[in-house]
């Protein structure tokens, strides 16, 4: 028998937001944000889950033989994996950010064991505030929320978890010694950012981000006068491939993906890549932003109604099935969830809102990465002015005393538990066991002894493995 949902009682709701009592309000926003979620089980039972297993996984036979080539009959063998192909991550902004080493030493701790990607800030403001003095060095003097590239890129290589640089043109955080109505030189100095990056990083990062936030930059306070050009797109793509030929080139925009949609083809991202791609612009991966910023400016309860549509899986999935038919892999290169309140019925919500968005996304069969903005909590992004502050959204899923939230330990169970693959097995007359795991890397422990091995989308599906 089929259940009929009643349609929330809006009045109600907003009484209940309106509420002193903390539980109440919780209870509303939770109405608000799930309700979508909830009336599309089928979409998740017939979609979603399905989607996962069809694109996320992939067969293996394994031949298991010793060092003479003889395969190793009718003998117990256990498979783990331990890494994912799929890239999550997060920023790495407060990378030695805090006043105390004791904090320092916890943030780098946690962040290599819930993320397998960081997110490097290139801003041009801070990278050099200074002309011609750059701080790419790992020992530069702090800028908050600015580490030195060099430091997080030791970081990760030393964590082995994969570095993109975040981004090359921005004009949005430029340095004030620029020209910046002089076009000319304006591009030479563009340039020589670019070749100084490329010299320093090239092939030391999993991708780069070429543009950030164009469609947004008429409201920037900051500009130069290059924002105003029309071929200015086309001119950084072209610059960014003469100096990373090699490179993954990333466009990156913010929210539109329910705007994408509902409006479709004429929607005004879709329309941008379309005319980039047209003209030559080498675009290698789409990247969207999901800031679901309840709220910066004002109280979350009176602005949560224009958020809504950030919760509604359809919408998500029409407007990133848009984005994919250009042929690219996608990425959601910025994500904030909220927290409605303090305490663990606010946390769980956050927590529950996490697992349905990541299940969404990781079923997009162009997902290659989702990327997590801010983790702790007090931590986030303020205008100087005070007209804007992320803390307020509350979206870091770690406390400030650096202890995960709930919705961190689901972001890391997701990784390590649901969607990921061990088994005992097996082998047969032939050595061989088979099995249906995620894509990653993997160990196989047989008899004491442990052998490396991947599955992976492109390699073949049967391999032969000594051990």
């Amino acid at each position: 028998m089929e259940t009929v949902r009643k349609p929330l009682d809006k009045d109600r709701i907003k009484e209940m937001l309106a509420s002193e009592d903390q539980s109440t309000r919780i209870a509303a926003f939770r109405a608000l944000c799930m309700e979508k979620f909830e009336a599309a089980e089928e979409l998740f039972q017939n979609r979603v889950e399905p989607n996962i297993e069809k694109y996320r996984k992939g067969d293996m036979t394994l031949r298991l033989t010793d060092d003479k080539g003889n395969p190793l009959k009718n003998q117990k063998v256990r498979i783990n994996q331990i890494g994912h192909d799929f890239k999550y991550g997060a920023n790495i902004f407060l990378l030695d950010e805090f006043s105390t080493e004791e904090e320092n030493v916890k943030y780098r701790e946690f962040f290599h064991q819930y993320f397998n990607l960081a997110t490097v800030p290139f801003y041009w403001k801070e990278l050099e505030p200074e002309q011609d003095k750059p701080r790419y060095a790992a020992d530069s003097y702090k800028i908050h929320r600015r580490p030195a590239p060099d430091l997080c890129v030791e970081y990760c290589e030393e964590k082995g978890i994969l570095p993109k640089l975040h981004c090359l043109f921005y004009d949005k955080f430029i340095p004030d010694w620029l020209p910046k109505q002089d076009e000319a030189e304006m591009k030479r100095l563009y340039e020589k950012r670019f070749a100084e990056i490329a010299e320093r990083y090239k092939g030391k990062m999993y991708e780069f981000e070429v543009t950030n936030e164009l469609l947004d930059e008429w409201k920037w306070d900051a500009q130069s006068v290059l924002c105003s050009k029309r071929d200015t797109p086309l001119w950084a793509y072209e610059l960014a491939r003469k100096y990373f030929p090699e490179e993954t080139l990333v466009i990156n925009e913010s929210n539109r993906t329910p705007e994408i949609g509902e409006q479709d083809y004429r929607s005004p991202y879709f329309l941008f890549i379309d005319g980039l791609l047209a003209k030559g612009a080498s675009i290698d991966k789409i990247g969207i932003q999901n800031h679901i910023f309840c709220s910066t400016r004002f109280k979350q309860e009176d602005v949560i109604w224009n958020y809504l549509q950030y919760f509604d899986p359809e919408k998500l999935l029409n407007g990133l099935g848009y984005l994919a038919e250009f042929g690219k892999p996608l990425e959601i290169t910025e994500i904030t969830i909220p927290t409605f309140g303090e305490g663990e019925e606010a946390e769980q919500l956050q927590a529950d809102l996490l697992n349905r968005l990541y299940h969404v996304w990781f079923s997009v069969p162009a997902m290659e990465t989702l990327v997590y903005w801010n983790t702790v909590e007090g931590m986030a992004y303020r205008r100087p002015d005070g007209a804007s502050d992320e803390n307020r959204v509350r979206g870091g899923i770690f406390h400030r005393d650096l202890t995960p939230k709930k919705a961190a330990l689901e972001l890391k169970r997701l990784f390590t538990e649901e969607w990921h693959t061990e088994a005992e097995l097996t082998t047969d007359e032939n050595g061989e066991i088979t099995f249906r795991g995620f894509y990653g890397d993997y160990t196989a422990e047989m008899n004491g002894k442990t052998a490396k091995f991947g599955l992976h989308k492109k390699d073949p599906s049967a391999q032969e493995l000594k051990i």
